[in-house]
């Protein structure tokens, strides 16, 4: 069963963030995450949007690295706007870890109330989701796992996961229901390690979306209630391991 833990940020004057989370209070300190924003043709980010932007980010370092060490102690993050409205049924942002310790994070300027309400909506989840990938090693350059879209499923439902127990609402999909799911699943085991990924991970040409993200977020769940781990605990554990336990074969 997935944990709901209360979030609750405090920023003080210093620019110091406290991250406050229940049974696990992270002490202040400075910030370890180096924001840097682009200037885009449709938007300049404001003083306002550049402050709430880096502290929910900094938020979301905190947080990730006290769960898991490995987490970089300094992260650089380069903030976009974008203009793709197909983002904001998902918040607003998007992101991506590029490289060991290296994000980058694109912020909707359509999402309804601007870039700094998309920041609020959608901004923490995205960036704990992105923050495991640095702390697991899921990078699209120096990759610390081989290529596969039912690797791509499980390091992706693992972070899905770890940002949904945070937040305490599911992701952007509705979960799979049990014959789907393992329908999909045997399709993606049944796929050449170098299958498409765009079309497998996002819209694939018969019409289904992010299949490769809704079958992984389903097989973290199935894994953890077949294990008892949480997503910290099997957040340690290899793609191979995580099918395992949901009752695949191994990779």
């Amino acid at each position: 069963m997935v944990r709901t833990l209360t979030l609750a940020l405090m920023l003080g004057a210093s620019g110091a963030t406290m991250v406050a989370l229940a049974h696990q209070p992270v002490d202040s300190v400075q910030s370890a995450v180096s924001v840097s924003f682009e200037t885009g043709a449709e938007h300049d980010f404001t003083a306002s949007e550049r402050a709430v932007i880096s502290r929910i980010l900094t938020a979301a370092h905190q947080t990730t690295q006290a769960d898991f060490p490995a987490l970089p102690d300094s992260v650089s993050v380069t903030v976009v706007p974008i203009h793709r409205p197909g983002v904001d049924a998902l918040g607003g942002v998007t992101g991506r870890a590029q490289r060991p310790g290296e994000l980058v994070i694109e912020l909707s300027v359509t999402y309804p109330g601007g870039v700094e309400a998309a920041a609020q909506a959608g901004l923490m989840r995205t960036g704990l989701h992105e923050m495991h990938h640095l702390a697991r090693g899921w990078t699209i350059e120096n990759n610390a796992f081989g290529p596969g879209i039912a690797i791509a499923a499980a390091n992706e439902g693992l972070a899905e996961i770890y940002a949904e127990a945070y937040e305490g609402r599911e992701t952007a999909y509705e979960p799979l229901d049990a014959d789907t799911f393992r329908a999909w699943a045997e399709e993606i085991r049944a796929l050449p390690r170098r299958a498409n990924y765009g079309h497998w991970m996002f819209a694939h040409p018969d019409g289904r979306e992010a299949v490769g993200y809704r079958t992984g977020a389903e097989l973290v769940r199935q894994a953890m209630a077949n294990s008892g781990l949480g997503i910290v605990e099997i957040s340690a554990h290899s793609p191979d391991e995580i099918w395992r336990m949901a009752g695949f074969d191994g990779l």
